[in-house]
This record gives C-alpha cells, structure tokens and sequence, in this order.
C-alpha cells in the first residue's frame, strides 16, 4: 500500500491535504499495443523488359499411368516403393487369390459334369435313331419292337396313334437334350474364363519400363473396384505441360524451338513443342501444348517451370512493370493485389514477360501503367481486406 496525498487551494485558505489509500492492484500498467505498419502500396511502372509472354507450366512425365484395382480383395504383395525402377511386365501389385482359386476349381467340376452330359446326350440320341426304345404293345402284349412293323399300322388304322410323329417326338426331345447339354458346356467355359480373367486382374504389372512414382497402398489394405494403387511413369523422357492462350498458338508451331526455364531464377534452356492439343478448353480460350525437354536436364516430375512465348503484338513497345515481390502465384497463374478507390484490395490475374536484373517483371495483361498495387502481400491478405 502507499500513500497519496491531495491539498486543495481555495483563495488564501489552505486545506491540510488528505491521505488516501490505494493498492497497485487497483491500478493495472497501461498496455501498449505493437503498431501494424500498413502494407506498401506501389504504383505500377513502365519498361521495355522485353515481349515475351510467361506461361506457368508443371513438368510432367510423358507416359504416366494410375493403376486401380480391378476387383476386391487384400493386397498381400507390392513391388517396390517410390523410385523403384521395373521392367514392362514386372508385377507391381498382386492381391489375395486364394478365393478366386478355389472358385476355379469348382468351375473345373462343373465343367466336367457339363461334357459328361453332353457325351450322354449324344449316346441317348444315336440309340434313339438307330434303335428305337421298345414300346409297350397293348395289342401285341408287349411285344419287342420287332412286331411293331405289324403292329403300327394296325393301331394307326384304329386311332391309336401315329407311329411316325412318335418316332420324329422321340428323335427331337433327344435332340434337345444335346442342345441343353451343350450350352451347360459353354456356360462352364464361360464362367472358367471369368475367373481365369479375374485371376489376371488380380496382379497389376507395368505396361512398360518405368518406375512407381507414387504408392496408395501397403501391404494387407482391403481395396475395392476403382481405388488406386499406384502411380507408374517413364521418367527418361519429361516434358512440360502448359495451358496456351489461343491468341498465342500461331506462334507455336509442332517440332519449333522455344525458351523455358525450369525455375524463376534459372537460366533459359530450349525445348521443343512435341503436341498441341486438337481441341481448346470450353470457357477458357487456352490450348494444352506439351513441350519436350532436351535429354539429361535435371529436373524433376512435379516440379514449376516457365515457358516464354514471344508476343508480336508487344513488340517494340512500353509495357507495364511490378517488382517480383508483388507477385504471388494461384496455382499456375501469377495475380497481384491491386487497390481500389475506397481502399480495399482486388486479387487481379496477370499474364507476365520477362524479368530484368533488378528484379521487375513486365506485364503482358490484368493491369496497366498508373495501377496502384501492394509491393508485398502477406500471406492473410485476401480479396475485398
């Protein structure tokens, strides 16, 4: 506790001052808060960094195949890991068969069962056409069929009967029984070569020389129809794919050289246009071209690269330029943040040129000279702050 004394002056008087107790706990320090500094706001420049429109790309290998499980059951082998180099036709994932085999085994009997009644069916209808089945002989007493060439006309001319149709029913139904037999033969076979099918199904293994580049699975998953197991990918041939404005493509020819670089601080490399895609992205006005990257570049499948299309309507002429600061990436397409008039922040796309030594990257499109824009967004900054 301390003490805290107050005198009071009214005219000439002097009132004696009055202590008053206080405690520090009453009386808590005065908080200061850190200052946040407001982001730079810039204003976008000119220069003639050069023409050339960037594209943001991801290399990618050009074969490359996810392998899903074709039917149920537990994976009880796996060929490697990631980075694991096969041979085409090496296994790479099996599953659990032993169900399938017993299954296959039961379709073996029944495919026996099936060709003996089918061998039946042709004895019963041989002995039907060469010798007739006795028939009971009311007028002879059951006679043998040897009488029956008395006995048939007599009961045909007294109405008992017609002894050809008989013989043509007898023949027909026998006839029907092979028929019967022989598509419960085909469906044994049938059925076989499903299970024989799934038996094949059950192992994955690699459509060409490559290696596992991503794994899904580990040994003992239960997996259905569908789901993933593996990522396969000739790797010795890479390439890089990007998503071309069609205002650029008569420019990008099949077979033509042009510069890329493997990332922002790389130098230029050539590589060549190995495909255009047939047909343009619905709503998107861009085109998918792959471009090959020469043998032996270091690099890797996933990672960020640039190609550098030349723009020949930028040619020779002012263009506007940020620091490369400004820049952030969605995906693989470069946006700044650009100021409105009432202070808050607009996320623009831009198309971006080339970058010059001192770190300023020209802007193809998205934003013009006289723009103002955040030199360096943070990492919370979004869209209408």
């Amino acid at each position: 506790m301390k003490k805290v004394f107050t005198s009071v002056l009214l005219g000439s008087a002097v009132l004696v001052s009055v202590p008053f107790l206080t405690s520090q706990a009453d009386t808590p320090p005065a908080v200061t808060e850190p200052a946040q500094s407001a982001p730079k706001v810039i204003t976008v420049g000119s220069s003639s960094v050069g023409s050339a429109v960037v594209l943001g790309g991801t290399v990618m290998p050009d074969k490359m195949v996810n392998m899903s499980a074709q039917m149920p059951g537990d994976v009880n082998f796996i060929g490697g890991y990631e980075g694991d180099a096969f041979k085409k036709g090496d296994a790479l994932v099996a599953l659990d068969t032993a169900a399938l085999r017993a299954k296959r085994e039961q379709a073996v009997s029944q495919l026996g069962s099936a060709e003996a009644g089918y061998r039946n069916a042709m004895v019963q209808y041989k002995r039907e056409l060469y010798s007739p089945n006795s028939q009971s002989n009311a007028m002879l007493g059951g006679a043998p069929s040897m009488f029956t060439v008395f006995s048939d006309p007599a009961r045909e001319m007294m109405g008992q009967g017609d002894p050809d149709y008989e013989r043509h029913s007898n023949l027909y139904g026998q006839g029907v029984q092979i028929e019967t037999a022989r598509n419960a033969v085909d469906q044994a076979r049938a059925g076989l070569r499903e299970l024989d099918e799934s038996l094949e199904n059950a192992v994955s293994y690699a459509p060409f020389d490559g290696v596992i580049v991503k794994k899904m699975v580990e040994k003992g998953d239960i997996v259905q129809p569908g789901m993933p197991l593996v990522s396969f990918a000739n790797l010795n041939k890479l390439i890089i794919r990007v998503e071309v404005p069609t205002n650029l493509l008569k420019v990008v020819k099949a077979g033509g050289q042009i510069q890329a670089r493997l990332d922002a601080n790389s130098a230029p490399i050539d590589v060549t246009v190995d495909r255009i895609f047939p047909m343009a992205a619905i709503g998107g006005h861009t085109t998918t071209v792959k471009f090959k990257l020469p043998a032996g570049t270091e690099a890797h499948s996933g990672m960020y690269a640039e190609i550098l299309i030349p723009d020949p309507r930028k040619t020779g002429t002012e263009l506007p330029a940020v620091p490369e600061t400004a820049i952030l990436w969605r995906g693989s397409l470069p946006a700044v943040f650009q100021m409105t008039e009432d202070g808050s922040t607009k996320l623009r796309l831009i198309r971006i040129g080339e970058r010059s030594a001192d770190g300023q990257v020209s802007v193809i499109s998205g934003i013009k000279v006289g723009d103002k824009i955040l030199a360096k967004p943070a990492a919370n900054v979004r869209s209408g702050s």
